[in-house]
């Protein structure tokens, strides 16, 4: 692009009017650019602000976000912990049972035996231990 500086009479000559007139032109052009560029300035605080309260916001979920996840894993840790003791004790009481020949219900209170009505058959107990260990290996 191509920049050409006139004077005031240059331009005036050009535009076929009178110097006041080109004077005028130019004045008022300048006018309306300054107060373009006061609007733009302006018009960009306001984003700037409105982009600032957006990152605080962003941030502040962020930090909510991550606490939440925390508290969840460490639910999860808790509650695995949990189910894994109990089937811990739970197979224990049933090796314990069926080494000493006892049917492992009243030691164990597991859930199957109470509801088969007290297995006392040596291979119900195995079977019963089979299972309670493929429940610990699963995660439950």
């Amino acid at each position: 692009m191509i920049i050409k500086t006139l004077s005031y009479a240059a331009l005036a000559e050009r535009l076929k009017c009178t110097l006041e007139a080109a004077r005028s032109l130019v004045t008022g052009e300048v006018a309306t650019l300054k107060e373009r560029i006061e609007s733009l300035q302006a018009e960009l605080a306001n984003l700037e602000a409105t982009a600032a309260r957006h990152r605080a916001d962003y941030e502040r979920e962020r930090d909510r976000a991550d606490r939440l996840v925390t508290e969840l894993l460490k639910a999860t840790a808790n509650t695995t912990m949990e189910l894994a003791a109990k089937l811990e004790a739970e197979i224990g009481a049933l090796r314990f049972a069926a080494d000493h020949g006892g049917d492992g219900c009243a030691l164990s209170g597991h859930a199957e035996c109470l509801r088969d009505g007290n297995l006392r058959g040596p291979k119900q107990r195995q079977r019963l231990l089979l299972g309670a260990e493929d429940e610990l290996g699963a995660g439950v």
